[in-house]
């Protein structure tokens, strides 16, 4: 099996697309949480979702980290 694929600019795309939208979703559940608009019954419903989204952005910052230093490394 190769680490190549077969075409990397797509692959990062969706891996930029991906972390983007997590973001996004972690920024929305801020300013929904501090505005009073999400109800106290659902708060533990999304605190799991944001620690989901941190953990994919932490993923994709974190590939991009051994992915550089793989390449500083060559």
């Amino acid at each position: 099996m190769t680490d190549e694929h077969p075409n990397p600019n797509q692959w990062w795309f969706h891996r930029r697309l991906m972390a983007y939208v997590s973001l996004a979703g972690i920024v929305i559940s801020l300013l929904c949480a501090l505005t009073g608009a999400i109800p106290s019954t659902h708060t533990d419903l999304v605190e799991g979702l944001c620690w989901v989204f941190g953990f994919i952005l932490l993923g994709y910052y974190g590939n991009n980290a051994f992915e550089a230093f793989a390449q500083a490394r060559k």
